[in-house]
């Protein structure tokens, strides 16, 4: 009982669900009969498939429960381990291992049992404890989603001092957050800094006084107690390196940095490459990525606030993601919203969509504006044809080679890992029957294989034979994606749902092969019934599926937008896309424009989503300006 005092224990017990209604000297007993261990870093306090012969109590530190290998909760202090499967008298569902230096009280199967036999009211209150616990596993997601920590470490990669202009700009970044405190060596008592078991308490003493810290270790060489202790008593940890022009021996992973690697989950560890300024390159980043298993990484300029301020979202689990649907040439509607919501002081911090929602969000992630997005829109779609060669449909409708042009030209000189916004892109894997999310590898392809849209283009095959399609056939609206990656806020853009679908059309005056070929190459005659074509059977084909998947998102705090398309466009209708780029830019700003600022960004754009989502966008005939208007929107047509 070294770490924790007997009255806060005692306090701790009665806190727990069920062994509040025991009375005081039950606990006191419980206390008196249970041994304690300390828990290191990365250790193991229970393995699957072992006996469960005792009921752990967390008195100090953090645990994260691996089933299978993944991380589906965490326990902190306060709460119990292992008590459903030691009431159940059977073997350990999970692995159950320390997120930080940890210590717990051990109740033993024989301390239990003789404890039982004094105090009955002991089995009723453990009983209650289970059943709320068991309620509360049932209702959980199988898999943990990245959460916000309490303490995040930061420290030098490759035993290289952190560079003062980062510390500046780190302190900068919360500076006005009065829930974080920033802290250092220098900032630590003389009499501490130097010794292990004084320096944690001391740090535990400041977690419970300020909340969240955010520990900074400028030399590991200089400072080891405090990199030690620090390490060990965090919740994330953010490695920090200048990233040269070229990798060296000695950018290779230091000891220091195994040793974080083999005691900590990779979603729990974080790279930091900076550079000088925001101009220059950040090519060949999968080298820096070598042997070290990161959950994320992120690209800094030292010249710029906004990279801190962004790196400052992501230590605080605050970092805003846009997230971007899929739906052809309806996609120049995710730039117009966006150059509204940049105009109006939004940011984001991660990108990813799924087909030309990867197209667009590739394009912002690179860095590029909205307008010079849609130009190269305008480029890709228009000007290159890359939608308008037919060719012998054995693998695909039309012919790819344009299209792999046009995004080569244009995305072909950046990889994924290289952007300065984190991004990826959504695949239908064929080989695997599964959602494939694309985070590094070239960024045209990750492009291409988004936008595989099947029978239209050929799938894309990778150089390990897998065979990847068009996202929006599983997952159009890829939140489920972006939630796993990062804790925060998202902003998700879909696409206005119209009316059912019909056509004006018997099936029985269907032409044959002769008439369907006269009509390719005359056209079709006036007046003549206009049956759907392929290309519109299989935009409805995976719109079916992306509307039935989205009806079951629960959105939560995240910002949904419908955004409006114009009346009688097509996902392949490109020549419109400017103009629906300028209304969806028109609506956008309109709303917001009336909707108030009382301080809550994400609050403000929520009110203003109840207003987009119940608009559709035209233009005004007599003024060429897109207006909103209140009204049902028709289903794209041909």
């Amino acid at each position: 009982m070294d770490e924790v005092g007997h009255t806060e224990l005692i306090a701790l017990l009665h806190g727990i669900d069920g062994f509040s209604v025991l009375a005081p000297d039950v606990l006191e007993q419980m206390a008196a009969m249970s041994e304690y261990r300390m828990v290191p870093r990365g250790a193991a306090l229970i393995h699957e498939g072992a006996a469960a012969d005792s009921l752990y109590i967390v008195l100090r530190g953090r645990f994260t429960v691996l089933a299978a290998g993944r991380a589906i909760a965490e326990i902190g202090m306060g709460e119990p381990i292992g008590e459903l499967a030691f009431f159940a008298g059977g073997v350990r569902t999970a692995t159950v291992v320390a997120a930080r230096d940890s210590s717990v009280m051990c109740l033993t199967r024989g301390a239990y049992d003789a404890l039982a036999a004094r105090t009955p009211a002991l089995a009723n209150g453990i009983l209650a404890a289970v059943s709320q616990r068991l309620s509360r596993t049932v209702a959980a997601s199988p898999v943990l989603r990245p959460q916000a920590g309490q303490v995040c470490a930061v420290f030098p990669a490759a035993d290289l001092p952190l560079d003062p202009g980062f510390v500046d700009g780190v302190r900068a970044a919360f500076d006005g957050e009065p829930s974080w405190r920033v802290l250092e060596p220098a900032g630590c008592p003389e009499e501490v800094v130097g010794d292990r078991v004084a320096l944690a308490r001391w740090l535990d003493a400041q977690e419970a006084a300020h909340g969240k810290l955010v520990l900074l270790c400028v030399d590991t060489e200089a400072y080891p107690v405090w990199a030690q202790v620090t390490a060990n008593n965090c919740d994330m940890v953010m490695l920090v390196m200048p990233k040269g022009a070229t990798f060296g021996p000695g950018d290779a992973p230091s000891v220091f940095e195994r040793g974080v690697f083999d005691a900590t989950l990779s979603a729990h560890v974080q790279l930091v490459l900076h550079r000088d300024r925001s101009t220059d390159s950040t090519a060949g980043t999968a080298r820096w990525l070598e042997g070290r298993p990161v959950g994320l990484h992120h690209h800094v300029a030292l010249d710029s606030a906004a990279d801190f301020a962004r790196l400052g979202r992501f230590i605080r689990g605050e970092a805003v993601g846009l997230v971007m649907c899929g739906g052809g040439a309806f996609g120049t509607a995710h730039l117009g919203v966006v150059k509204s919501l940049l105009e109006n002081g939004y940011a984001y911090d991660f990108v990813g969509g799924t087909s030309v929602g990867a197209a667009m969000g590739g394009a912002l992630a690179i860095g590029l504006h909205p307008d010079d997005i849609m130009a190269q829109c305008e480029d890709i779609f228009i000007k290159s044809k890359a939608m308008s060669r037919l060719t012998v449909p054995r693998y695909s409708l039309l012919d790819h080679h344009r299209l792999d042009e046009a995004f080569k030209r244009h995305y072909g000189a950046f990889d994924v890992e290289d952007l300065p916004v984190n991004f990826f892109s959504i695949a239908t894997n064929l080989t695997h029957n599964d959602v494939t999310v694309i985070r590094t590898g070239p960024l045209w392809q990750a492009v291409r294989a988004s936008t595989a849209i099947p029978g239209v283009f050929p799938p894309f095959v990778r150089g390990d034979g897998e065979v990847l399609i068009d996202g929006g056939l599983i997952d159009n609206v890829p939140l489920t994606a972006m939630r796993d990656l990062k804790p925060g806020p998202n902003i998700v853009l879909n696409f206005m749902p119209g009316k059912p679908w019909t056509v004006r059309a018997k099936y029985e005056d269907l032409p044959n092969r002769v008439e369907a070929l006269g009509a390719l190459l005359r056209g079709p005659k006036k007046g003549a019934p206009r049956y759907p074509s392929a290309f519109a059977v299989l935009q409805r084909a995976m719109v079916v599926n992306a509307r039935k998947l989205l009806r079951q998102i629960d959105f939560g705090s995240d910002v949904l937008l419908n955004i409006s398309v114009l009346q009688g466009m097509s996902f392949m209708s490109w020549k419109r896309g400017r103009e629906l780029f300028d209304a969806a830019y028109a609506q956008m700003a309109g709303v917001l424009a009336q909707t108030p600022d009382r301080g809550d960004p994400l609050e403000r754009l929520r009110r203003a989503a109840c207003e987009i989502n119940t608009d559709i966008v035209e233009p005004d005939a007599a003024r060429g300006a897109p207006q909103p208007r209140r009204s049902t929107i028709t289903e794209p047509t041909e």
